[in-house]
C-alpha cells in the first residue's frame, strides 16, 4: 500500500530542495527587472514614434506613460452639431444658433467626422464653476479681493491625447472648419435679445463664431472658436483687430509704432498704464472675452453633464485659452497669439500659491499650444515696425503662452524663414502637422516675461485686487 523510497531516491529529493529554493529566490529577485523590461517594451510599441517624448513626460506627466502602457486607448468620433454666433461691436446683444443636420453637413449627405483619442490628466480649478457663479465673480468690482475666498479642487479629467498625431490633426481640422460660413442663413435661431426691425444688416461680419462638435453619446463636446480673419478688410477683420490690439498689446497699442491701430486711451504716462481702464475695456460687453463667456453659458445649458474640450486657431485659440483658464477646462490651440498677458489683465482667478500677474507660471492648467517656429504671430515676434502685422495695424506685443507650448521647429527642419503666410490654419495642417511623423514635446516656459518696460501706475489698483501680488 505504501510506496517505498530507496536511500538513493531520498538523497536525490533532498538535493533538489536547495535547487528549487534557490531558483525561486532567483526568480523573485529578477521579477522586478522582467516587469520593468516588459513595461518599457509595452510603452515603446504603444507609443511608437512618440518614444522621444518619454524623458519629458517623466518630469511633466508621468501618469501619461502609465496610461499609454497599460490602458487601452479610448476613441471618440465627433460630428458638427451646432454653430453659435455672438455679436460684438455693433450688435453686442445678438446671439444666434444654427443646428446642423446630416443632410446639411456635407454635399454628399455624409456628416464630416473627426475621430480622436483621449487620455486622463489632472487639472486645478474652482470647485464651483457654474456659469452664474463665474459671471457673478467677474462682475464684482475690479479692486475687490477674491483670491482668499475661492475654493479650489484638483480633479482627474479626460482630455484629448496630445501625444496622438491623428487626434492633434482632428482638432486642427475642427479649427479650420470654424472658418466655414453657414450657407443656409434661414435656419439661424435667435437665443439672445436679437435686433429691432431692419437692424440686422451685416450681422455675420460682426462677432465671435464657434462650431460645436459632439460625440455619439453626447458625453463629450468640442468647442472650436474661429480665429482672426485672413482677408484684409473682409469678414470680421476690423473687429478682430480691435480685440487683438486690446488683448495683446502692452497698452491698447499706445506708445508703439505709428502703424498700430490705437483701441483705447489707458496710458497715463510714458510706459505707464491705468490697470482699471485696461480691465474695463477688456470686459466691455462688445468685446470677445465677455462674448465667449455668454456663448459658453448657452452651449453648456444644452449639454450640462458633458466633458468640454476647447480648441481654436490664432485669436480663436487665445480666446479659448482664456475661457479654459476661467472655467478650468482642457485647451488645445494652434498658432495662438501668446495670451498670458490678457489673462493677467483680465484678472482671471489664479490658483492658490500662484503669481496672479504671471499666468505663464500657473501649473495644472491643461493648456497645450501647438505652433511652429516660422510663424511670427505664434512666436511673439510679429511686432517690428516693418513686420507684416505692424504694417496691417496689429500690435502683437505679447510673447508668453500659458500652460505648455508644443513647437514644431520648421526653421531648423525645413529651412523656413518667418513669414505671416505660415500662420494660416490650412498651411499648418498640410505643411506642418501632416508632414511630421511625430508631434512635438509640450513644455512650459516659466521664465517668459511680457511688457517688462510697462508699469501699472503706482501699482495700488492691482495690489488692492491681488494682496499677495509679487513685485
Amino acid at each position: 500500500m505504501f510506496r517505498r523510497f530507496s536511500p538513493k531516491q531520498v538523497n536525490v529529493a533532498a538535493t533538489r530542495r536547495p535547487f528549487v529554493r534557490s531558483s525561486l529566490l532567483l526568480f523573485i529577485s529578477i521579477a522586478p527587472l522582467i516587469f520593468l523590461i516588459c513595461f518599457i517594451l509595452n510603452v515603446y510599441f504603444k507609443l511608437g514614434p512618440h518614444i522621444g517624448q518619454v524623458t519629458a513626460l517623466i518630469f511633466s506627466r508621468p501618469h501619461a506613460l502609465f496610461n499609454a502602457a497599460f490602458f487601452t486607448p479610448y476613441y471618440q468620433t465627433f460630428t458638427l452639431r451646432h454653430v453659435y454666433h455672438h455679436g460684438t461691436y455693433r450688435h453686442p446683444a445678438l446671439h444666434r444658433r444654427w443646428d446642423a443636420t446630416h443632410s446639411e453637413s456635407r454635399a454628399d449627405k455624409d456628416p464630416m467626422q473627426f475621430k480622436m483619442r483621449s487620455q486622463s490628466s489632472t487639472i486645478q480649478r474652482l470647485s464651483d464653476r457654474k456659469p452664474a457663479t463665474i459671471e457673478g465673480l467677474l462682475a464684482m468690482p475690479y479692486q475687490q479681493p477674491l483670491e482668499h475666498s475661492l475654493t479650489w479642487t484638483t480633479d482627474k479629467i479626460t482630455i484629448p491625447d496630445i501625444m496622438h498625431q491623428e487626434t492633434v490633426l482632428a482638432l486642427a481640422s475642427m479649427c479650420a472648419n470654424s472658418y466655414t460660413k453657414v450657407e443656409n442663413n434661414t435656419q439661424w435661431e435667435d437665443i439672445g435679445l436679437g435686433f429691432g426691425p431692419g437692424n440686422d444688416f451685416g450681422w455675420e461680419s460682426d462677432g465671435l463664431r464657434s462650431h460645436v462638435f459632439v460625440d455619439s453619446t453626447n458625453s463629450t463636446i468640442v468647442i472650436a472658436i474661429k480665429g482672426t480673419s485672413a482677408i484684409p478688410f473682409g469678414d470680421t477683420t476690423t473687429k478682430d483687430k480691435i480685440n487683438d490690439n486690446l488683448l495683446f498689446s502692452c497698452c491698447c497699442a499706445q506708445q508703439g509704432h505709428w502703424t498700430w491701430r490705437q483701441v483705447c486711451d489707458c496710458a497715463t504716462d510714458s510706459h505707464v498704464y491705468n490697470a482699471t481702464c485696461v480691465v474695463g475695456n477688456l470686459r466691455q460687453r462688445d468685446k470677445y472675452y465677455p462674448a465667449a463667456l455668454e456663448m459658453f453659458s448657452n452651449i453648456t445649458a444644452i449639454y450640462p453633464e458633458a466633458e468640454i474640450w476647447l480648441t481654436g486657431h490664432s485669436l480663436g485659440g487665445s480666446i479659448t485659452s482664456l475661457l479654459g483658464l476661467t472655467y478650468g477646462l482642457p485647451v488645445v490651440t494652434f498658432q495662438a497669439v501668446p495670451e498670458a498677458l490678457p489673462a493677467s489683465r483680465l484678472m482671471i482667478f489664479a490658483p492658490p500659491g500662484s503669481d496672479a500677474m504671471r499666468p505663464q507660471t500657473w501649473r495644472n492648467t491643461v493648456a497645450y499650444h501647438f505652433g511652429h517656429t516660422a510663424d511670427p504671430v505664434y512666436m511673439g515676434t510679429c511686432n517690428q515696425v516693418f513686420s507684416s502685422c505692424s504694417m496691417a495695424g496689429y500690435a502683437f506685443e505679447s510673447s508668453c503662452h500659458t500652460g505648455s507650448r508644443c513647437i514644431y521647429d520648421t526653421v531648423a527642419d525645413k529651412g523656413w524663414h518667418e513669414n505671416i503666410a505660415y500662420h494660416r490654419i490650412q498651411s499648418v495642417i498640410d505643411d506642418v502637422i501632416k508632414s511630421y511623423d511625430d508631434v512635438p514635446v509640450c513644455l512650459p516656459n516659466f521664465d517668459c516675461e511680457d511688457c517688462p518696460q510697462w508699469n501699472p501706475g503706482n501699482g495700488e489698483n492691482l495690489k488692492e485686487a491681488y494682496p499677495d501680488m509679487k513685485a
